[in-house]
């Protein structure tokens, strides 16, 4: 069914899922600005840029680095998980810091080739400092990128100065950017390390019942590619030790960021949908895949009939 009609890669799959993708940010941007006329348009055109950029980044990175195989179940993991959590999309600059540490996963996954080494870990250390000016617990994601360094430890203090100079580099920029305009530019509050216990009662309970079965798939996919694509030294298994450091990383930033845990789901969702995907492609019994996913798809008309209805009751 579901599985067999994605197991293929076809353009079509990415078309209507671009398509989707933009009808829901339009709507969850309009819904948070209460109509057309508070919105403000430069904000809303970069977080539309960046969030589109990240659509493309996200295909470009699994074809390119094959994450998995030549099918599109990742493209629609991701959308599943966006449409189950529109709320992803509810903070511009949450999309921008998502954007550049797509760029970053970008030349982290590139790694694997071992060539321009150096330039690599330039560039990704250089997108998560860009990152962190826009979101601060995006400095977390140094934790994957430096992890490269010990799964490839040849030249690893060369490597270790180019992350920092990469990093000094945003610092850089912040400083011209400073002398230019006399003001540095606009940090977003830091939110102490506190793990908010209570926060999961004041979630929707579609958004409850979707955590679970989302965690279910979750604990289940690791648990199934943890033994054949990291015990054993399969040639994938660096970039999925990276991958599960991203997932973690993901987690750990919502869990921390007290009061923006679905909003900081969105960093979770890249990696969630590659581990899925693959997951999926290796499930010998496709009806289990087929019934989740009709599960999922059928939680996420559910959340945008709600959706809908709550906002032409406001209205």
């Amino acid at each position: 069914m579901i599985t067999r009609n994605f197991r293929i890669s076809k353009p079509y799959h990415y078309i209507l899922i671009f398509i989707g993708l933009i009808g829901i940010f339009l709507f969850q941007r309009l819904k948070d600005h209460s109509g057309i006329k508070s919105v403000d348009f430069v904000i809303e055109s970069a977080a539309f840029l960046f969030f589109l950029a990240s659509m493309f980044l996200v295909v470009f990175i699994i074809t390119k680095n094959k994450l998995t195989q030549k099918n599109s179940f990742a493209a629609l993991y991701f959308f599943i998980f966006i449409s189950l959590m529109p709320q992803t999309l509810a903070d511009h600059k949450i999309i921008i810091a998502n954007g550049f540490i797509l760029l970053s996963y970008r030349r982290i996954f590139s790694l694997e080739t071992k060539r321009n080494m150096k330039k690599k870990y330039f560039d990704a250390a250089l997108w998560l400092s860009i990152a962190t000016l826009f979101y601060v617990w995006s400095i977390l994601y140094f934790i994957p990128l430096l992890a490269t360094i010990i799964l490839r430890p040849n030249d690893w203090a060369k490597h270790l100065l180019v992350i920092v100079f990469g990093a000094g580099s945003a610092g850089l920029l912040v400083y011209l950017f400073a002398s230019v305009f006399g003001t540095p530019p606009p940090f977003l509050m830091f939110y102490p390390p506190k793990v908010n216990l209570g926060l999961f009662s004041h979630l929707p309970e579609v958004m409850k019942v979707s955590l679970a079965i989302i965690s279910v798939m979750t604990i289940g996919s690791v648990l199934s590619l943890f033994p054949p694509l990291i015990l054993k030294n399969s040639k994938s298994r660096n970039n999925f030790i990276v991958l599960f450091l991203m997932l973690f990383t993901g987690l750990s930033i919502s869990l921390l960021a007290v009061n923006m845990f679905v909003e900081n789901m969105l960093f979770v969702i890249f990696p969630l949908a590659v581990i899925m995907a693959n997951s999926t492609q290796q499930q010998r019994r496709s009806w289990l895949s087929d019934l989740f996913l009709i599960v999922l798809l059928c939680l996420v008309l559910l959340n945008l009939a709600l959706n809908i209805e709550n906002q032409i009751s406001l209205s």
